[in-house]
């Protein structure tokens, strides 16, 4: 009885300290019970499972190397998402807390007068004093899940919630400055940092305000302000595993900022912080990029020890790249290149390593005028490498202007090779083919044992996945194609497709898109020969003939022995010995040779190559066609290096072999000095004035103007845009036939000027048999514009031409019409998409594009009559954000009868005549058709009902 009674009595004191401490009172119990359970219990499993998200994070963190590293891991793209669900259940568990442990209540207030800190503590909005620990948790693991929008709500409601205290709103504030730079919100974050800096920070957050700032400096690439506080970062930094990424980073800054010996002192930190292997070789890697001469020597020394070590074998095309960059500072251009080569050569990883290698090779023939190996190199490269890395831009022109020099390079050279061959005596030149296919044999061999040696490789790795034992430590180091994390269709992916040219041609070969493309070499074949013969797709081009089934003909066994790289015949049947082949040879020699001067000249601004390019051209071929454009490129080259008399011998060339040339006629110009300063507002002004006289109908200015431009300003921009005028003058004046010559002399010099479209489609309407009138052609004004079919002598309002109805129970549409090019297409979709979704429940309507004479239309549709239409444009236009987006459109109501009419005969200025005529004036429209919130059902013929029961 007296146990019961002590229990009862403890249970009851219990229950009162139980209720006296909930969150319903706020006294000194009641927060401080609050705050231990919120701590020891809730919050200390929500901090434990954020600790183990953060260690998913650190032991899943791939940097990559070879660019910018970021300063946090969670930036990394592959590690987003890395330990979400520790930080679902962080989340959870704050958010828990907050639920169960938030004292909103104010405390009983004790008479007296309050000091300001009383004053303070009073107004505040949380009573618990540990709850702003599981705020701040919440919002970190948000951040850290990549939830960085989430994140930055959370930190912003903390800095309202606890805006009494100074502490937690600084720490806030970091935490949302970093959450604003994660999402390149840079004015948002330099704002919260600035406020931060006002406020009297505590010594426990520099360090972390430090690094918030340091990060939003880096994001903008705006290094040197960077560097102190990355050096403040990393003196407070205490694991070293992320010191060491910091003083890899702080290496590269100094890299970028060309301070190699910072850069190299930074590196040579690294490995003191006991990193993961990867990043300790990296940082040796790049210490080679800003290497002193003076350590040289000993730096080759350790990586040829590198280079041995099978530690490092999936790593040797990077302990090449090493070697090639000491040489390199060395001046060593030859033994960088060989290094280079080898990395190639020794990669087994088809990613971003190799890219850069090949890219840094690449540069190296780059600066040494070596085209057409940095061409082979580039090409390569930019399929292992992304669009995000920085040189990615200047890699993907170059490649491009390499692919197209390349092929005429090639030309040239295999030119020449023939012609020199041509002009041996037949022992001479015996001995030369000879030894070609000694050369041929051996490069085969050397391919063949390459073969075996890659085929050994791959059955080791293949033994080794298969053995369990063998695996247990070992990574595969080969891969059959980049992963770029793009999983979009091949063709969508251009860092595949890509690759996959690359891969092809490094197969077939340089083909033309066209029949039999797999012959390497159709000259030598006869065009009968391989009738019969069918190919797959695994039917390689090759020199023997094996591929054939069967038995062979004659006529096989002759083309296999020309096709044969190792005959001969297949190199003495190409050489041109006879006049025709000789000619043709140098119709491809001399048309090398000028597209290789241009692409020089104005491409990659070789000046001196093209002066080179050039002089040869017209000395071995002065019967070229294009001789003027050589002139006056020589003559263009030689005026910007001041020199008078290599200038004026090559215009005097130009004038006196081509007068008549629009080169000749610019450069003879008097005014030629003052024209190359003013020419090109004079030519405005006169166009100006020539387009206004079009629009009058002044044709004779027209005509006379153009042919001033065309002697004044024979290369200026407009020159197709006058040509065109006075091609519409002679249609206007009724000769047609000069008219279309004019009109296919623009599609034929001009093919890529924005006129030549429109020309080319009038050339193609009048070829599908439409007719020509005077009259039919308005350009204007776009909304004036009519079809030309219109016959000579017919207006659009004559009653001999089919007229538009105005019948309103036919099927109409709503059109937003607009100038073709001018309107974001891709968002007016989207947004009339979203409203007709979010206002009309129970219709909907097809949306699509249709583009007409410079017109683009996005077509709304279909409305049972003109009355359904009315009422969608009063209430589309009704919604004043709509309006706005959707200003300087032209809004349509037309009925689909009319809309044949409108797209065959009339202009858009035609119909809104008619429409102000019949439908405008329409006082107090009473709709009388179905309204749009109302679903539309088809008529159906209700059965008389005896007829039914029959």
């Amino acid at each position: 009885m007296k146990k019961t009674g002590i229990s009862l009595t403890g249970g009851l004191l219990l229950l009162m300290v139980i209720t006296g401490c909930s969150v319903k009172k706020n006294t000194a119990g009641s927060r401080f019970y609050q705050a231990f359970t919120t701590r020891y219990n809730v919050y200390f499993n929500g901090n434990e499972a954020f600790k183990k998200g953060n260690q998913a994070i650190e032991a899943g963190n791939k940097d990559s190397y070879l660019e910018m590293i970021p300063l946090y891991p969670i930036e990394n793209k592959k590690t987003a998402g890395l330990g979400s669900s520790d930080f679902d259940r962080a989340i959870e568990k704050s958010q828990k807390a907050i639920k169960l442990h938030s004292i909103k209540k104010k405390p009983v207030r004790k008479p007296g007068k309050k000091t300001a800190k009383q004053k303070r503590w009073l107004a505040q909005k949380e009573y618990n004093p540990f709850l702003h620990n599981a705020w701040m948790l919440m919002g970190k693991a948000q951040f850290n899940k990549g939830q960085f929008l989430e994140a930055a709500s959370t930190f912003s409601y903390i800095i309202r919630l606890y805006d009494t205290n100074p502490e937690v709103m600084a720490n806030a504030r970091i935490w949302l400055s970093r959450c604003y730079t994660e999402m390149d919100w840079f004015y948002d974050a330099e704002d919260v940092l600035a406020k931060v800096n006002n406020d009297s920070l505590p010594n426990n957050l520099i360090p972390a305000h430090s690094a918030a700032y340091g990060n939003y400096l880096l994001r903008q690439k705006r290094y040197k302000e960077a560097v102190p506080y990355l050096l403040t970062i990393i003196k407070n930094e205490k694991q070293n595993k992320q010191k060491a990424r910091e003083y890899y980073l702080l290496g590269q800054v100094y890299q970028e900022l060309g301070d190699n010996a910072k850069a190299y002192d930074a590196y040579g930190k690294v490995p003191g912080q006991n990193p993961t292997y990867e990043l300790e070789f990296n940082a040796r890697i790049k210490q080679t990029e800003v290497v002193p001469p003076s350590n040289a020597s000993k730096a080759i020394s350790k990586l040829r020890n590198m280079a041995h070590s099978s530690k490092n074998k999936e790593y040797l095309d990077q302990v090449y790249y090493a070697l090639g960059n000491v040489y390199l500072s060395l001046k060593d251009t030859t033994q960088t290149i060989e290094q280079y080569k080898r990395g190639v050569k020794e990669s087994t990883r088809r990613g971003l390593e190799k890219g850069v290698l090949l890219l840094k090779l690449g540069d190296l023939y780059w600066s040494k005028t070596d085209y057409v190996n940095a061409q082979v190199a580039y090409k390569e490269a930019i399929g292992l490498i992304n669009k995000e890395f920085p040189s990615y831009e200047q890699l993907n022109k170059r490649s491009e202007v390499l692919d197209e020099l390349v092929s005429y390079v090639v030309n040239v050279q295999l030119q020449d090779s023939l012609q020199h061959l041509a002009s041996l005596s037949d022992t001479e030149r015996r001995a030369v083919v000879d030894r070609i296919i000694q050369e041929v044999k051996r490069k085969e061999e050397a391919d063949r044992k390459e073969v075996e040696r890659q085929a050994l490789m791959q059955k080791r790795e293949e033994d080794a996945a298969n053995n369990p034992l063998l695996n247990k430590n070992t990574k595969s180091t080969t891969q059959t194609i980049v992963n770029s994390g793009d999983n979009s269709w091949y063709f969508y992916n251009s860092q595949l497709v890509t690759q996959g040219k690359s891969d092809f041609e490094s197969k077939w070969g340089r083909r033309k898109l066209e029949d039999n493309w797999r012959r390497i070499n159709k000259t030598v074949i006869s065009n009968n020969d391989f009738a019969e013969t069918k190919y797959d797709d695994n039917t390689e081009a090759k020199g023997d003939s094996s591929h054939v089934s069967g038995k062979m003909s004659d006529s096989l066994r002759v083309d296999s022995v020309i096709t044969d790289t190792k005959r001969p015949e297949f190199y003495l049947r190409q050489i041109p010995l006879t006049e025709a082949a000789m000619k043709e040879s140098n119709e491809i020699l001399s048309d090398g040779l000028f597209n290789m001067g241009l692409i020089y000249k104005d491409k990659l601004e070789d000046f001196p190559l093209a002066q080179k390019i050039f002089t040869r051209l017209y000395t071995q071929f002065p019967e070229f066609a294009s001789l003027d454009v050589v002139y006056y490129n020589l003559y263009l080259m030689n005026s910007r290096w001041k020199k008078e008399a290599e200038a004026t011998l090559y215009k005097n060339k130009l004038l006196s072999g081509f007068p008549k040339s629009k080169y000749a006629i610019t450069i003879g110009d008097p005014d030629y000095a003052y024209n190359v300063t003013h020419g090109k507002h004079l030519e405005d002004s006169l166009y100006v004035d020539t387009y206004a006289a079009f629009q009058a109908g002044d044709y004779g200015k027209v005509m006379r103007n153009y042919e001033y431009a065309g002697k004044k300003y024979a290369m200026g921009q407009h020159i197709p845009k006058f040509m065109f005028l006075n091609a519409i003058g002679l249609l206007q004046t009724g000769d047609q036939k000069k008219f279309m010559v004019a009109l296919k002399e623009i599609v034929d010099k001009y093919p890529k000027n924005e006129i030549t479209e429109l020309a080319a489609n009038i050339i193609k309407g009048v070829q599908d048999g439409r007719i020509l009138a005077k009259g039919s052609l308005s350009f204007g004004s776009i909304w004036k514009r009519r079809k030309i079919e219109l016959a000579e002598g017919v207006a659009a309002s004559d009653t001999t031409m089919p007229q538009f109805s105005a019948e309103r129970s036919a099927p109409y549409l709503f059109i937003l019409a607009y100038e073709e090019g001018k309107v974001n297409e891709n968002l007016l979709l989207y947004e009339m998409a979203r409203y007709n979704f979010s206002n009309f429940i129970v219709r909907s309507f097809d949306l699509s594009f249709v583009k007409d004479n410079g017109i683009g239309m996005l077509q709304v549709k279909e409305f049972t009559n003109f009355d359904e239409a009315y009422q969608y444009l009063h209430r589309l236009y009704k919604d004043k954000e709509m309006a706005s987006k959707l200003s300087g459109m032209r809004a349509v109501i037309i009925s689909q009868q009319n809309y044949e009419l409108l797209s065959k005969y009339y202009s858009f200025d035609d119909y809104q005549v008619f429409y102000q005529k019949h439908f405008a004036k329409i006082p107090d429209l009473q709709l009388e058709g179905y309204t749009l919130d109302e679903p539309v059902f088809e008529e159906k013929e209700v059965p008389d009902e005896d007829e039914e029961n029959k």
